[in-house]
Protein backbone atom coordinates (compact mmCIF):
# COMPACT_ATOMS: atom_id res chain seq x y z
CA UNK A 1 0.00 0.00 0.00
CA UNK A 2 1.15 3.58 -0.47
CA UNK A 3 2.17 5.70 2.51
CA UNK A 4 0.50 8.80 3.64
CA UNK A 5 2.74 11.74 4.72
CA UNK A 6 2.85 11.45 8.50
CA UNK A 7 0.59 13.18 10.28
CA UNK A 8 1.60 15.69 13.12
CA UNK A 9 0.26 15.56 16.47
CA UNK A 10 0.40 18.36 18.92
CA UNK A 11 -3.33 18.16 21.47
CA UNK A 12 -3.34 16.47 24.73
CA UNK A 13 -6.10 13.75 23.61
CA UNK A 14 -7.84 12.21 20.69
CA UNK A 15 -11.46 11.94 21.72
CA UNK A 16 -14.48 10.38 19.16
CA UNK A 17 -17.56 8.78 19.27
CA UNK A 18 -18.07 4.83 19.34
CA UNK A 19 -21.37 4.72 18.22
CA UNK A 20 -22.09 1.67 16.40
CA UNK A 21 -22.58 1.51 12.41
CA UNK A 22 -26.34 2.85 11.04
CA UNK A 23 -27.58 3.52 7.99
CA UNK A 24 -27.95 7.02 8.37
CA UNK A 25 -26.14 10.04 9.45
CA UNK A 26 -26.70 13.92 10.54
CA UNK A 27 -27.05 17.21 9.54
CA UNK A 28 -24.96 19.12 11.91
CA UNK A 29 -23.29 19.58 14.77
CA UNK A 30 -23.56 15.68 16.18
CA UNK A 31 -22.86 14.51 19.47
CA UNK A 32 -22.06 17.60 21.96
CA UNK A 33 -20.78 16.78 24.92
CA UNK A 34 -20.65 12.97 24.17
CA UNK A 35 -16.87 12.37 24.54
CA UNK A 36 -15.82 8.93 23.30
CA UNK A 37 -13.02 7.13 24.40
CA UNK A 38 -9.02 7.67 23.98
CA UNK A 39 -8.14 5.58 20.63
CA UNK A 40 -4.50 5.25 21.44
CA UNK A 41 -1.96 7.42 23.32
CA UNK A 42 2.03 8.32 22.60
CA UNK A 43 4.55 9.85 24.54
CA UNK A 44 5.85 12.24 22.54
CA UNK A 45 9.74 12.33 21.89
CA UNK A 46 11.88 14.63 24.02
CA UNK A 47 12.26 17.90 22.67
CA UNK A 48 9.51 17.62 20.02
CA UNK A 49 6.04 19.23 20.14
CA UNK A 50 4.14 16.09 19.93
CA UNK A 51 1.85 15.87 23.05
CA UNK A 52 -0.39 12.54 22.39
CA UNK A 53 -3.32 10.82 20.22
CA UNK A 54 -2.51 9.24 17.52
CA UNK A 55 -3.71 6.11 15.41
CA UNK A 56 -1.53 4.06 12.67
CA UNK A 57 -3.63 2.04 10.26
CA UNK A 58 -1.23 0.33 8.56
CA UNK A 59 -3.84 -2.55 8.24
CA UNK A 60 -7.49 -3.05 8.77
CA UNK A 61 -8.59 -2.04 12.43
CA UNK A 62 -5.18 -1.85 13.81
CA UNK A 63 -3.87 0.46 16.47
CA UNK A 64 -0.71 1.57 16.95
CA UNK A 65 1.23 4.09 19.61
CA UNK A 66 3.42 6.98 16.98
CA UNK A 67 6.61 6.03 16.18
CA UNK A 68 8.82 8.75 14.91
CA UNK A 69 8.34 8.67 11.43
CA UNK A 70 5.48 5.74 11.22
CA UNK A 71 2.42 6.81 9.39
CA UNK A 72 -0.04 8.34 12.20
CA UNK A 73 -3.93 9.85 11.86
CA UNK A 74 -3.68 12.64 14.27
CA UNK A 75 -5.93 15.64 15.52
CA UNK A 76 -3.84 18.88 16.06
CA UNK A 77 -4.69 21.79 17.63
CA UNK A 78 -1.87 24.35 16.71
CA UNK A 79 -0.98 27.93 15.80
CA UNK A 80 -0.92 30.93 17.92
CA UNK A 81 -4.03 33.15 18.70
CA UNK A 82 -5.70 35.53 16.80
CA UNK A 83 -7.55 36.30 14.10
CA UNK A 84 -6.81 34.00 11.12
CA UNK A 85 -7.74 37.59 8.55
CA UNK A 86 -10.04 39.85 7.26
CA UNK A 87 -9.40 40.45 4.10
CA UNK A 88 -11.43 38.82 1.38
CA UNK A 89 -9.97 38.67 -1.88
CA UNK A 90 -9.63 36.41 -4.99
CA UNK A 91 -7.14 34.06 -6.10
CA UNK A 92 -3.81 35.85 -7.45
CA UNK A 93 -0.09 36.47 -7.47
CA UNK A 94 2.36 33.64 -7.64
CA UNK A 95 0.81 30.91 -5.24
CA UNK A 96 -1.78 31.20 -7.49
CA UNK A 97 0.27 29.53 -10.37
CA UNK A 98 2.26 27.56 -8.38
CA UNK A 99 1.81 23.88 -9.39
CA UNK A 100 0.04 21.73 -6.77
CA UNK A 101 2.80 18.26 -6.74
CA UNK A 102 5.67 19.53 -5.26
CA UNK A 103 8.72 16.97 -4.83
CA UNK A 104 6.59 14.47 -5.33
CA UNK A 105 3.99 15.09 -3.04
CA UNK A 106 0.33 17.33 -2.98
CA UNK A 107 0.04 19.07 0.90
CA UNK A 108 -4.08 19.12 2.05
CA UNK A 109 -5.27 19.95 4.79
CA UNK A 110 -8.66 20.92 6.96
CA UNK A 111 -9.77 21.47 9.85
CA UNK A 112 -12.46 19.65 11.48
CA UNK A 113 -13.79 19.47 15.34
CA UNK A 114 -11.97 16.08 17.36
CA UNK A 115 -12.02 17.88 21.19
CA UNK A 116 -14.52 20.26 22.63
CA UNK A 117 -18.23 19.96 22.57
CA UNK A 118 -18.17 18.96 19.07
CA UNK A 119 -17.13 15.84 17.66
CA UNK A 120 -16.73 14.26 14.02
CA UNK A 121 -13.57 12.06 13.86
CA UNK A 122 -15.67 10.07 11.77
CA UNK A 123 -15.37 12.11 8.93
CA UNK A 124 -11.38 13.13 9.63
CA UNK A 125 -11.66 8.64 9.52
CA UNK A 126 -13.36 9.26 6.15
CA UNK A 127 -10.84 12.23 4.71
CA UNK A 128 -7.69 9.86 6.19
CA UNK A 129 -8.67 6.59 4.36
CA UNK A 130 -9.68 8.20 1.26
CA UNK A 131 -6.21 9.78 0.89
CA UNK A 132 -4.31 6.65 2.16
CA UNK A 133 -5.92 3.54 0.92
CA UNK A 134 -7.59 4.86 -2.32
CA UNK A 135 -5.28 7.74 -3.66
CA UNK A 136 -1.51 6.95 -2.25
CA UNK A 137 -2.43 2.83 -2.08
CA UNK A 138 -2.57 3.30 -6.06
CA UNK A 139 -0.23 5.67 -6.78
CA UNK A 140 -1.28 9.15 -5.78
CA UNK A 141 -3.01 11.56 -7.98
CA UNK A 142 -1.13 11.47 -11.31
CA UNK A 143 1.71 9.91 -9.94
CA UNK A 144 1.66 12.47 -6.90
CA UNK A 145 1.50 11.35 -3.48
CA UNK A 146 -1.01 13.20 -1.10
CA UNK A 147 0.43 14.84 2.26
CA UNK A 148 -2.83 15.05 4.40
CA UNK A 149 -3.09 16.96 7.69
CA UNK A 150 -6.46 17.85 9.38
CA UNK A 151 -6.28 20.02 12.60
CA UNK A 152 -8.68 20.47 15.62
CA UNK A 153 -10.69 23.46 16.14
CA UNK A 154 -12.00 22.63 19.70
CA UNK A 155 -15.26 22.38 18.12
CA UNK A 156 -16.68 26.11 19.03
CA UNK A 157 -13.37 27.79 19.46
CA UNK A 158 -12.58 31.12 17.07
CA UNK A 159 -9.16 31.53 18.27
CA UNK A 160 -8.46 27.48 17.67
CA UNK A 161 -9.74 27.89 14.35
CA UNK A 162 -7.72 31.14 13.19
CA UNK A 163 -4.70 29.31 14.47
CA UNK A 164 -4.82 26.34 12.86
CA UNK A 165 -5.76 27.95 9.43
CA UNK A 166 -2.47 30.41 9.59
CA UNK A 167 -1.03 26.99 10.41
CA UNK A 168 -2.00 25.06 7.49
CA UNK A 169 -1.17 27.83 5.09
CA UNK A 170 2.16 29.19 6.66
CA UNK A 171 3.66 26.36 8.37
CA UNK A 172 2.43 23.34 6.27
CA UNK A 173 2.41 24.99 2.63
CA UNK A 174 -0.96 23.27 2.01
CA UNK A 175 -2.28 23.72 -1.50
CA UNK A 176 -5.95 23.50 -0.72
CA UNK A 177 -8.69 22.43 2.36
CA UNK A 178 -10.30 20.00 1.46
CA UNK A 179 -13.36 18.26 3.87
CA UNK A 180 -13.21 20.96 6.11
CA UNK A 181 -16.13 20.89 9.03
CA UNK A 182 -16.21 23.74 10.54
CA UNK A 183 -19.96 24.41 11.78
CA UNK A 184 -19.22 27.34 14.17
CA UNK A 185 -15.75 28.58 13.17
CA UNK A 186 -16.32 29.74 9.45
CA UNK A 187 -16.26 33.31 10.47
CA UNK A 188 -13.08 33.31 10.90
CA UNK A 189 -11.16 31.19 8.91
CA UNK A 190 -13.40 32.17 5.17
CA UNK A 191 -11.69 35.53 5.35
CA UNK A 192 -8.22 34.27 5.82
CA UNK A 193 -9.05 31.25 2.89
CA UNK A 194 -10.03 33.81 0.40
CA UNK A 195 -7.55 36.44 1.29
CA UNK A 196 -4.37 33.45 0.81
CA UNK A 197 -6.30 32.34 -2.49
CA UNK A 198 -6.44 29.03 -0.45
CA UNK A 199 -9.44 26.57 -2.77
CA UNK A 200 -12.12 25.08 0.19
CA UNK A 201 -13.16 21.62 -1.43
CA UNK A 202 -16.42 20.29 0.44
CA UNK A 203 -17.24 22.78 3.28
CA UNK A 204 -19.62 20.70 5.79
CA UNK A 205 -22.92 23.09 4.92
CA UNK A 206 -23.94 24.79 8.17
CA UNK A 207 -21.98 27.82 8.12
CA UNK A 208 -23.09 31.52 6.93
CA UNK A 209 -19.78 32.51 5.49
CA UNK A 210 -19.11 29.30 3.46
CA UNK A 211 -21.35 30.75 0.81
CA UNK A 212 -20.57 33.48 -2.25
CA UNK A 213 -16.86 33.03 -1.37
CA UNK A 214 -14.65 33.30 -4.17
CA UNK A 215 -12.67 30.15 -3.28
CA UNK A 216 -14.75 27.82 -0.84
CA UNK A 217 -17.33 24.88 -2.66
CA UNK A 218 -19.56 22.87 -0.63
CA UNK A 219 -22.21 20.49 -1.68
CA UNK A 220 -24.70 20.05 1.05
CA UNK A 221 -27.54 21.99 2.28
CA UNK A 222 -27.02 25.79 3.07
CA UNK A 223 -28.69 26.96 6.01
CA UNK A 224 -31.56 28.98 4.04
CA UNK A 225 -32.19 25.84 2.57
CA UNK A 226 -32.85 23.97 6.09
CA UNK A 227 -35.78 26.27 6.85
CA UNK A 228 -37.22 26.40 2.87
CA UNK A 229 -37.52 22.60 2.56
CA UNK A 230 -38.65 21.93 5.97
CA UNK A 231 -41.57 24.44 5.66
CA UNK A 232 -42.45 23.71 2.01
CA UNK A 233 -42.14 19.63 3.28
CA UNK A 234 -44.93 20.75 6.22
CA UNK A 235 -47.28 22.07 4.07
CA UNK A 236 -47.26 19.17 1.92
CA UNK A 237 -48.36 16.96 5.16
CA UNK A 238 -51.02 19.51 5.70
CA UNK A 239 -49.27 21.09 8.66
CA UNK A 240 -50.22 24.91 8.69
CA UNK A 241 -49.34 25.25 12.62
CA UNK A 242 -45.63 25.04 13.02
CA UNK A 243 -43.70 24.55 16.41
CA UNK A 244 -39.80 25.18 15.40
CA UNK A 245 -36.79 24.29 17.77
CA UNK A 246 -33.58 25.17 16.44
CA UNK A 247 -30.18 25.85 17.89
CA UNK A 248 -28.52 28.92 18.86
CA UNK A 249 -26.14 29.45 16.29
CA UNK A 250 -25.88 31.93 13.22
CA UNK A 251 -26.83 28.90 10.98
CA UNK A 252 -29.71 28.38 12.77
CA UNK A 253 -30.82 31.64 13.12
CA UNK A 254 -30.70 31.83 8.90
CA UNK A 255 -32.37 28.93 8.62
CA UNK A 256 -35.14 30.15 11.22
CA UNK A 257 -35.23 33.42 9.40
CA UNK A 258 -35.76 31.37 6.02
CA UNK A 259 -37.99 29.18 7.46
CA UNK A 260 -40.40 32.25 8.71
CA UNK A 261 -40.12 33.68 5.11
CA UNK A 262 -41.11 30.63 3.42
CA UNK A 263 -44.37 29.90 6.06
CA UNK A 264 -45.48 33.06 5.20
CA UNK A 265 -45.38 32.68 1.32
CA UNK A 266 -46.87 29.31 2.35
CA UNK A 267 -49.72 30.49 4.88
CA UNK A 268 -48.47 28.36 7.52
CA UNK A 269 -47.90 30.35 10.82
CA UNK A 270 -45.37 29.41 13.50
CA UNK A 271 -47.19 28.92 16.86
CA UNK A 272 -44.18 28.86 19.08
CA UNK A 273 -40.26 28.92 18.54
CA UNK A 274 -37.25 28.44 20.73
CA UNK A 275 -33.94 29.07 19.58
CA UNK A 276 -31.93 26.12 21.95
CA UNK A 277 -28.65 26.27 23.52
CA UNK A 278 -26.55 23.25 22.42
CA UNK A 279 -26.90 22.28 26.11
CA UNK A 280 -30.14 22.96 26.96
CA UNK A 281 -32.03 21.10 29.91
CA UNK A 282 -35.26 23.06 29.73
CA UNK A 283 -37.20 20.54 27.34
CA UNK A 284 -39.59 19.63 29.50
CA UNK A 285 -40.95 22.59 29.94
CA UNK A 286 -39.85 24.05 26.21
CA UNK A 287 -41.65 21.27 24.60
CA UNK A 288 -44.93 21.72 26.86
CA UNK A 289 -44.98 25.11 25.77
CA UNK A 290 -44.99 24.16 22.19
CA UNK A 291 -47.80 21.59 22.91
CA UNK A 292 -49.93 23.91 24.24
CA UNK A 293 -49.14 26.23 20.59
CA UNK A 294 -51.26 23.52 19.24
CA UNK A 295 -49.23 23.19 16.37
CA UNK A 296 -50.01 21.05 13.24
CA UNK A 297 -46.24 19.18 13.49
CA UNK A 298 -42.96 20.27 14.77
CA UNK A 299 -40.00 21.42 13.17
CA UNK A 300 -36.56 20.20 14.49
CA UNK A 301 -33.43 22.56 13.43
CA UNK A 302 -30.98 20.68 15.85
CA UNK A 303 -27.79 18.67 17.01
CA UNK A 304 -28.46 15.13 17.08
CA UNK A 305 -27.89 15.29 20.87
CA UNK A 306 -31.01 18.19 21.31
CA UNK A 307 -33.49 16.36 18.95
CA UNK A 308 -32.19 13.20 21.69
CA UNK A 309 -33.35 15.20 24.54
CA UNK A 310 -36.49 16.87 23.25
CA UNK A 311 -37.62 13.35 22.18
CA UNK A 312 -36.88 12.15 25.77
CA UNK A 313 -38.68 15.21 26.78
CA UNK A 314 -42.12 14.82 24.64
CA UNK A 315 -42.10 10.83 25.86
CA UNK A 316 -42.06 11.90 29.81
CA UNK A 317 -44.92 14.56 28.78
CA UNK A 318 -46.73 11.81 26.47
CA UNK A 319 -46.80 13.62 23.59
CA UNK A 320 -46.57 11.83 20.02
CA UNK A 321 -46.47 15.43 17.47
CA UNK A 322 -46.00 14.89 13.43
CA UNK A 323 -42.20 15.60 13.38
CA UNK A 324 -40.35 17.05 10.23
CA UNK A 325 -37.02 17.24 10.72
CA UNK A 326 -33.47 17.85 9.30
CA UNK A 327 -31.07 14.99 8.88
CA UNK A 328 -29.88 14.73 13.16
CA UNK A 329 -33.31 13.68 13.86
CA UNK A 330 -32.23 10.37 11.96
CA UNK A 331 -28.17 10.52 13.78
CA UNK A 332 -27.94 7.56 15.03
CA UNK A 333 -27.67 8.52 18.56
CA UNK A 334 -31.54 9.73 18.08
CA UNK A 335 -32.42 6.10 16.53
CA UNK A 336 -30.68 4.11 19.21
CA UNK A 337 -32.10 5.95 22.62
CA UNK A 338 -35.38 6.67 20.96
CA UNK A 339 -36.33 3.71 19.11
CA UNK A 340 -39.26 3.18 21.22
CA UNK A 341 -40.83 6.49 21.03
CA UNK A 342 -39.89 7.07 17.07
CA UNK A 343 -42.01 3.76 16.69
CA UNK A 344 -45.09 4.92 19.05
CA UNK A 345 -47.98 4.61 16.22
CA UNK A 346 -49.56 7.85 17.25
CA UNK A 347 -47.31 10.32 15.49
CA UNK A 348 -44.84 10.25 12.23
CA UNK A 349 -41.62 11.31 11.72
CA UNK A 350 -39.99 12.96 9.28
CA UNK A 351 -36.35 13.48 8.03
CA UNK A 352 -34.50 15.13 4.94
CA UNK A 353 -31.01 14.03 3.15
CA UNK A 354 -29.43 15.81 1.03
CA UNK A 355 -26.61 13.23 0.34
CA UNK A 356 -27.55 9.18 -0.21
CA UNK A 357 -28.53 7.37 2.40
CA UNK A 358 -25.37 4.95 3.92
CA UNK A 359 -27.49 2.37 3.36
CA UNK A 360 -28.07 3.14 -0.56
CA UNK A 361 -27.75 0.67 -3.18
CA UNK A 362 -25.21 2.73 -5.05
CA UNK A 363 -21.54 2.05 -6.00
CA UNK A 364 -19.60 5.43 -4.63
CA UNK A 365 -21.87 5.00 -0.81
CA UNK A 366 -21.36 1.46 -0.92
CA UNK A 367 -17.58 1.58 -1.82
CA UNK A 368 -17.50 4.46 1.01
CA UNK A 369 -18.87 2.52 3.59
CA UNK A 370 -17.02 -0.46 2.89
CA UNK A 371 -13.37 0.99 3.05
CA UNK A 372 -14.10 3.60 6.02
CA UNK A 373 -16.08 0.54 7.36
CA UNK A 374 -13.33 -1.41 7.17
CA UNK A 375 -9.72 0.73 8.07
CA UNK A 376 -11.67 1.92 11.07
CA UNK A 377 -14.06 -0.91 12.47
CA UNK A 378 -16.44 -0.14 15.66
CA UNK A 379 -15.44 3.55 15.27
CA UNK A 380 -17.08 3.97 12.03
CA UNK A 381 -20.57 6.11 12.28
CA UNK A 382 -21.26 6.29 9.02
CA UNK A 383 -23.19 10.03 9.18
CA UNK A 384 -23.19 13.01 7.17
CA UNK A 385 -20.41 14.28 7.78
CA UNK A 386 -18.35 11.41 6.98
CA UNK A 387 -20.08 11.19 4.03
CA UNK A 388 -19.36 14.92 2.99
CA UNK A 389 -15.91 14.24 3.73
CA UNK A 390 -15.69 11.30 1.31
CA UNK A 391 -17.13 13.27 -1.20
CA UNK A 392 -15.20 16.31 -1.16
CA UNK A 393 -12.18 14.07 -1.36
CA UNK A 394 -13.60 12.05 -4.37
CA UNK A 395 -14.48 15.69 -6.00
CA UNK A 396 -10.90 16.99 -5.21
CA UNK A 397 -9.35 14.02 -6.78
CA UNK A 398 -11.50 13.61 -9.91
CA UNK A 399 -10.77 17.35 -10.48
CA UNK A 400 -7.22 17.50 -9.85
CA UNK A 401 -6.90 13.88 -12.02
CA UNK A 402 -8.61 15.82 -14.88
CA UNK A 403 -6.10 18.68 -14.70
CA UNK A 404 -2.78 16.81 -14.39
CA UNK A 405 -0.11 18.81 -14.73
CA UNK A 406 -1.82 22.01 -14.84
CA UNK A 407 -3.17 21.37 -11.08
CA UNK A 408 -2.53 24.72 -9.81
CA UNK A 409 -4.72 26.59 -7.41
CA UNK A 410 -5.99 29.39 -10.09
CA UNK A 411 -6.92 26.04 -12.50
CA UNK A 412 -9.00 24.33 -9.57
CA UNK A 413 -10.74 27.17 -8.92
CA UNK A 414 -11.99 27.44 -12.60
CA UNK A 415 -12.63 23.69 -13.04
CA UNK A 416 -14.90 23.94 -9.63
CA UNK A 417 -16.35 27.05 -11.40
CA UNK A 418 -17.01 24.64 -14.58
CA UNK A 419 -18.84 21.86 -13.15
CA UNK A 420 -21.71 20.96 -15.30
CA UNK A 421 -23.20 17.64 -14.57
CA UNK A 422 -20.75 16.23 -11.98
CA UNK A 423 -22.09 12.98 -11.47
CA UNK A 424 -20.41 11.60 -8.07
CA UNK A 425 -23.21 9.13 -6.47
CA UNK A 426 -23.77 10.82 -3.13
CA UNK A 427 -25.65 13.75 -4.78
CA UNK A 428 -27.73 15.00 -7.62
CA UNK A 429 -25.30 15.52 -10.73
CA UNK A 430 -23.50 18.62 -9.76
CA UNK A 431 -23.31 21.88 -11.98
CA UNK A 432 -21.71 24.47 -10.13
CA UNK A 433 -24.39 27.43 -9.17
CA UNK A 434 -22.78 31.24 -8.53
CA UNK A 435 -23.41 31.18 -4.69
CA UNK A 436 -20.67 28.00 -4.54
CA UNK A 437 -23.35 26.04 -2.89
CA UNK A 438 -25.01 24.00 -5.81
CA UNK A 439 -26.65 21.55 -4.22
CA UNK A 440 -30.02 22.39 -3.68
CA UNK A 441 -32.31 18.62 -3.23
CA UNK A 442 -33.10 16.91 -0.78
CA UNK A 443 -34.90 13.46 -0.52
CA UNK A 444 -37.22 12.49 2.68
CA UNK A 445 -37.87 9.87 4.37
CA UNK A 446 -39.75 8.22 6.85
CA UNK A 447 -39.43 5.91 10.18
CA UNK A 448 -40.35 2.65 9.65
CA UNK A 449 -41.34 1.21 13.08
CA UNK A 450 -40.91 -2.53 11.22
CA UNK A 451 -37.56 -2.47 10.27
CA UNK A 452 -36.78 0.44 13.35
CA UNK A 453 -34.98 2.58 10.66
CA UNK A 454 -35.89 5.47 8.41
CA UNK A 455 -36.80 4.67 4.65
CA UNK A 456 -37.15 7.19 1.55
CA UNK A 457 -40.86 8.22 0.51
CA UNK A 458 -38.99 10.75 -2.15
CA UNK A 459 -36.40 11.01 -4.34
CA UNK A 460 -34.23 14.29 -4.53
CA UNK A 461 -36.35 17.25 -4.89
CA UNK A 462 -35.55 20.62 -5.24
CA UNK A 463 -36.16 23.15 -2.13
Amino acid sequence: MGQLAPYRAYSATLALTLIAMCAFGVFIVRDYQDQGNVRATAVAPAGSNLSAGALGAATPGAQSSLVPGSTSVTNVSGGSAGQAGTAATTVGGSAATQKACQNGTIKLGAIIPITGPVTQQTAADALVTYFKYKVNANGGINGCKVDFTYLDDGGLDNQKAAADARELVQEDKVFAIVGNIEPVTTGVTEPYWAQQGVPVVGVDGVGVNEYNSPVEYSFAESPPGFGISTANFAKSKSCMKLAVFYLDFDFGHASFSALQQQAQKNGQTITYSNNENISSNSYATDTIAAQRSNPDCVINIMDANSVTREFQAMQGNGWYPMVVGTTSTSDPVVNGQEKDWLSDSRHVVYVQRNYQPANAPVPEVQEWVQMEGRYFGSQFDPNSYAEGAWLAAKTFTDVATKLGDNLTRANLIQALNSLNGYHNGFTPDITMTRDHGPNKEVMWMKWDASQAQYQPITGFQAW
